[in-house]
Formats: C-alpha cells, structure tokens, sequence
C-alpha cells in the first residue's frame, strides 16, 4: 500500500506559498520555485524552514514524546480519545468527497491515530493530515500509521490552502484563532481539548509552592472573535496510578515537570500511588464569515 503522505493535497510552500506537488519518483514536494521536501524514510516531511525556528530543536524533546506516548497507550485518556471520536464523529458531513481533518499539534499521533481508524471504520471518506513542530513527535507518530499525512511544521502557520479543511482538531495545543478561520471551509469545524480548572490539580500543588487557577474560558476568550462557540462539555473523572512506572511516565510528559526543581522531582520520581483529576472540556466551534477585502 503507498502511505497517504504521496496523495497529500492542498499544501503550500512554507516558503513561497505557491502549491506543493508530489514528485513521487523523486519522493519529493516541490513547488513551481522549486524548492523542495523530501519524503523522510519515517513517511513525513519536514516543512519547517529553518527561519521558522526560534531554537535548534523546538517542541517537545524525544523524553517526553516516549513518556506521553507510554503513558497514553496505558489508556488512562482513552475517554478523551472516545468523547473527540463522538464529536467529530457528529461534525462529518455526508458529502461524496472525502473530508479533509487536520490536527494541528498532534504530538505523538495518539488521538490522530485512534480518530482516523474509527472513522473510517465508519466508512467515512477521509485524508487526515497531521502537524507538530516537534520532529521526534512527528517522527514518532509516523510510525503508527501510513494512512496518515505527517508533517513538521509550525501551527501557527500551517502551510495548506485556505478554507481546505473539514474538521480541524486541536487537542491540549496552543490556538491559532485567525489562521484557523482562515484554514477552515465556511462549513468546517473546530473541535478542542483544553484543560479545565482543577486538571491534574493535584500534580500541580506538588510541583509548584502557589498554584494559580487556570481559566477553563480561556480557549473560548481566544476564539471568540473569530468563531462562535457551538457546544461545549466537561469530562471529568479521577485517575488512580498505582505503579511507580506509571507515574514517572506522566510526570516527564508534562511541562509542569521539567519545571520543577531537582529536589522536587527526586521526591515525586518517589511515590507509589498518586489521585489525579482530570478536567477537560470539549468545545466545538464554527467559523464566522471572513470579511472579503
């Protein structure tokens, strides 16, 4: 079977901007300028020019794209995974071409993963692309399927055509408000994962000496001018990790980790059993009409 990555459709030159063509012979991308992106032997490409980054090696190190991606194929998020699935699931149109979803920070492709199987176990007609500006994550998540489009390159400027997607998912990854209207089809969708209030509240109080509060409506603050807010829903339930293994996989995939002091982590490399809540909120949101110039 020819990974998806050969098909892939709609991309610009982060460069120029002028469209990208599949030179499969060449396993290349290339645009009329000619510049060019190579197919890695992974099955991604790299599309961050190296004037798009601000350090030698941005987004997450490979430590914490291994620790996220051992601790979530232990399932403790397997209901995040199934209440994105429902949703976008709901925000499919039943149109005859096939839907373009895009993930735009897709980490590891956990969640990418798991959304692309079941819909098209749902024979919903598909093509998934997927972005992070981490190249471990992105070199990581290439190995878990070839059905997916993977990419390197930055969210903030994602480099498809404008109103190209369907579905657009956003999952615990910063927001692009206006270049995410701009990616979106009149009709499309944006889906979000974002923290709540007391998520992993009680990880944060063994971290940090003041814990602020965390605004569960910031998502919707940073959208609003640009989308309105459809539906929204808490998920909320309590993880209980009892192997030290596994608490040592979620402290080193989260920030709030290598945050913390050598004293500190020495101390929570330590415990045996660790209550967690989980407070999430999905939120779907539909672009306003862009203004014409």
């Amino acid at each position: 079977m020819t990974a998806a990555i050969y098909q892939a459709q709609h991309l610009l030159c982060p460069l120029c901007k002028k469209p990208l063509t599949c030179a499969a012979e060449s396993k290349s991308f290339l645009c009329e300028r000619n510049h060019t992106f190579d197919i890695a032997k992974q099955g991604y490409v790299n599309l961050l020019p190296v004037q798009q980054k601000r350090s030698k090696q941005p987004g997450d190190s490979k430590e914490m794209v291994l620790a996220r991606k051992h601790f979530l194929e232990l399932g403790y998020y397997q209901p995040l995974a199934d209440a994105l699935y429902q949703q976008t699931l709901k925000s499919m149109s039943h149109s005859n071409q096939p839907a373009l979803v895009l993930d735009a920070g897709c980490g590891e492709g956990y969640y990418t993963k798991q959304l692309h199987q079941r819909l098209h176990a749902q024979s919903h007609k598909i093509n998934t692309y997927a972005f992070d500006i981490s190249k471990p994550a992105i070199t990581e998540a290439a190995k878990c399927s070839a059905e997916i489009s993977w990419f390197v390159s930055t969210i903030k400027d994602v480099p498809l055509a404008p109103r190209s997607v369907d579905v657009l998912i956003s999952v615990f990854s910063p927001l692009q408000t206006a270049h995410f209207q701009q990616l979106l089809s009149p009709n499309g969708t944006l889906i979000t994962l974002s923290a709540g209030s007391n998520h992993l509240q009680q990880l944060k109080e063994l971290i940090y000496t003041d814990v602020s509060t965390y605004d569960p409506d910031k998502a919707i603050k940073q959208l609003q001018p640009n989308f309105r807010l459809e539906k929204r829903q808490a998920l909320q339930y309590t993880l209980s990790l009892t192997k030290p293994s596994h608490i040592n996989a979620l402290l080193s995939m989260t920030p709030h980790f290598w945050k913390a002091s050598p004293d500190t982590k020495a101390r929570l490399n330590a415990l045996e059993h660790l209550e967690l809540d989980i407070d999430v909120q999905l939120m779907t949101f539909q672009p306003l009409e862009i203004p014409h110039e």
